[in-house]
């Protein structure tokens, strides 16, 4: 799904990668030019995405925190990248850690993910139609959040608006 959005990704400025686990987005970004902050409570998904980064011979941040206990700066970053990955209690800070027209990317499971995984625990999945609720403040790019999705994984891209108005 990044791969298909390649042309908004142009390389400049800052980009913040959530949960980055073993770092195969935070790398991407990096070989495109991004100064990347990869994010995640897993040390050894980190230590697998420094190792990836150094064979590649890139460059990037990386920071073993808890989202909940970590703050995020405001207005910091160009692109802000999320997947597989829900707490919907720090979607205010996602979207303020994001500059005026900043880029978000976010891709995270549904609540069709259950007929495969029945004991997945729902406060990680999506309702239909939630995501493009939860940022209904940014101009919508891309997104295949609708009720009667049949996919597993949703996903919007949008950028953060000037003012309090988002044009769709």
């Amino acid at each position: 799904m990044l791969l298909d959005y390649r042309y908004l990704l142009n390389g400049k400025g800052t980009a913040l990668d959530v949960a980055c686990g073993q770092g195969q987005n935070t790398v991407y970004l990096a070989s495109l030019g991004f100064e990347v902050i990869g994010i995640d409570g897993s040390l050894v998904g980190l230590r697998h995405c420094q190792r990836a980064l150094e064979l590649s011979g890139l460059k990037a941040g990386l920071i073993a925190a808890d989202l909940e206990q970590f703050p995020l700066p405001h207005n910091h970053f160009d692109v802000v990248l999320v997947m597989r990955f829900l707490d919907r209690a720090l979607i205010p800070s996602l979207k303020e850690t994001l500059k005026p027209d900043g880029l978000l990317i976010y891709a995270t499971y549904n609540k069709n993910v259950l007929h495969r995984r029945p004991t997945l625990n729902t406060c990680f999945v999506l309702e239909l139609g939630e995501l493009v609720d939860l940022f209904a403040d940014f101009k919508l790019i891309a997104t295949n959040d609708k009720r009667g999705l049949a996919q597993e994984t949703t996903y919007l891209i949008a950028r953060r608006v000037h003012g309090d108005r988002a044009s769709r």
